[in-house]
């Protein structure tokens, strides 16, 4: 929009000044965060959404933090809809701690696998939960890594000690 402002004594000065679009305001969410409300809002409920977004430093419109009902606010105006226990597992998608159970090691094993790229998980931003394909879980070089990973643990040679089976 153009403007042109009249001073006293005769001078004029011509700007020009962008206008909002019809329904938007200068406290709208960021479009970065709308795109990863939309993606998490697949992974996890409102509440885990609204941590994830405050340890990034993500903020409100309005420069808040985030709260379970600013997520479900943002989803409704957005059209984005709401996580479904189960709806990861229909996908088949596992976090790194059911990655972890599925291969018999522990998490930080898993989080090493994945560290070192022999186990391929994506994580949407971070703070966000590693999430691991079923298909890759079943893949015999993740198998022979978890293997040898787990046959590494150090028996104890006291015979005092019980061995947990």
């Amino acid at each position: 929009m153009a403007l042109v402002i009249h001073w006293q004594g005769g001078d004029h000065t011509r700007m020009t000044v962008k206008k909002n679009k019809i329904g938007q305001t200068r406290w709208a969410v960021k479009a970065d965060v709308v795109d990863l409300v939309r993606n998490l809002a697949s992974q996890l409920p409102d509440l885990s959404i609204a941590a994830i977004l405050n340890r990034s430093g993500k903020r409100t419109g309005h420069g808040a933090s985030w709260t379970r009902s600013h997520v479900c606010s943002l989803r409704n105006i957005q059209g984005i809809s709401v996580y479904r226990e189960g709806e990861r597992a229909e996908r088949g998608e596992r976090t790194l701690d059911e990655a972890a159970d599925i291969l018999k090691v522990s998490r930080a094993t898993a989080y090493r696998m994945v560290s070192s790229g022999v186990l391929p998980a994506r994580q949407l931003c971070t703070g966000a939960p590693w999430i691991i394909q079923l298909s890759d879980l079943q893949h015999e070089t993740v198998r022979r890594e978890a293997d040898a990973r787990r046959s590494r643990r150090p028996i104890s040679q006291d015979p005092v000690q019980n061995p947990l089976l």
